[in-house]
């Protein structure tokens, strides 16, 4: 699995973490960073489906896309509230 975030990613997106390259190693990291996408992060808390997260990693690149694409195909799409 490629890395989600790239030290390039860190640099042009101007990130104010450690310049380096992000990748979830263990089956437990990439199932969590998985479960993370679906997530606003908004208060109070709501759910993206499967389809309004690619409209928001687009914007990232191809790859990025690409990268998501694999992971729900891997994964499934999960049955949230939305």
């Amino acid at each position: 699995m490629a890395p989600i975030l790239t030290a390039e990613d860190v640099v042009r997106q101007k990130l104010t973490i450690p310049v380096a390259d992000y990748l979830a190693e263990t089956p437990e990291e990439r199932l969590v960073m998985y479960a993370d996408k679906f997530h606003t992060k908004s208060e109070p808390p709501t759910y993206f489906t499967a389809a309004e997260y690619e409209s928001v990693v687009r914007r990232y690149g191809d790859d990025k896309l690409e990268a998501f694409r694999d992971m729900v195909t891997y994964y499934g799409e999960p049955d949230l509230p939305v």
